[in-house]
């Protein structure tokens, strides 16, 4: 039997319209973000087996996808955005799955607001070397040239491509192809409606204003986490290598888990949804004492 499409909504927040999806229903809430030129459907295989169990809802960041781009850029308009989800659902409690720069803003919202997180899944992140290209660009890309990546990303992220001109790419191999490599090792496997989910969110009007916020933001509130992490990476992840996920679960012990994926690139919920939805839905029920 075929789920029901997830509904659009709004809620209004610092004066700013913001745009999600809901799916599913109950009194479990998890809240999914997107990373750098996402939007919400960057999680489209992800929406269906998580509203088996909870109530999801999928976010278009501030200057993302269809949500307004706010005065001022800041990670505490991405927080205070999941937290007005969280008011809107009348809940004490959510869950939040994280991808790529989302990673951090899941970090910032379980460290800034801790009595409201309960499980942290971080996907192809946390992006700590990224975050080292930021301060020390030349002696990070000497040790990992692979990171020239996410300046690929950074560089095309923001640049807004008409409809006709996306389905255009959707339907070009090649195309596609190109569009991916930085991203995922096999871009041939990447089917064109799976394309069209990654490509929907390039060109959000905040891409320029969140990369400024890269230069002295300080990520060690992060290591202060207090609450089970899961953290899925791909093996062939060139923006947020294993090594990167391994380090920061040796520094923070509220990971509890670490799972790369076998032959999966920087979007592994994308790659391999079916590993990907298994490992979070897994840990998503799992019975915490605080509950």
């Amino acid at each position: 039997m075929s789920r029901p499409e997830p509904t659009r909504h709004d809620v209004v927040v610092d004066g700013r319209r913001v745009a999600y999806v809901q799916a599913g229903a109950g009194e479990r809430v998890c809240v999914l973000v997107h990373g750098l030129g996402g939007c919400w459907r960057h999680w489209a295989a992800t929406i269906p087996a998580l509203a088996r169990t909870h109530r999801v809802l999928a976010v278009d960041l501030p200057g993302f996808g269809d949500s307004e781009k706010p005065q001022v850029s800041s990670m505490g308009n991405a927080v205070a955005v999941i937290d007005a989800l969280r008011e809107r659902c009348g809940v004490e409690r959510i869950d939040v799955v994280g991808h790529s720069m989302g990673t951090l803003v899941a970090c910032e919202v379980a460290a800034r607001l801790p009595h409201t997180v309960d499980r942290i899944v971080l996907a192809g992140g946390p992006i700590t070397s990224v975050l080292a290209l930021f301060d020390a660009p030349i002696t990070t890309l000497r040790r990992d040239p692979g990171l020239v990546n996410f300046l690929v990303e950074a560089a095309t992220a923001g640049l807004p491509l008409p409809s006709s001109i996306q389905e255009l790419i959707v339907r070009t191999p090649w195309a596609r192809k190109l569009a991916l490599a930085p991203y995922v090792p096999r871009p041939d496997d990447i089917s064109p409606e799976t394309f069209g989910h990654f490509l929907a969110g390039v060109g959000g009007p905040g891409t320029l204003s969140t990369l400024r916020q890269g230069f002295g933001y300080d990520f060690t509130a992060a290591l202060t986490l207090t609450r089970p992490t899961l953290l899925i990476g791909g093996e062939l992840d060139r923006i947020a290598p294993a090594a990167d996920l391994r380090g920061f679960a040796a520094d923070n012990p509220a990971v509890q888990q670490v799972e790369v994926l076998s032959g999966a690139g920087h979007l592994p919920m994308l790659e391999k949804p079916d590993e990907f939805n298994l490992l979070v839905t897994e840990f998503l029920s799992t019975d915490t004492e605080s509950r």
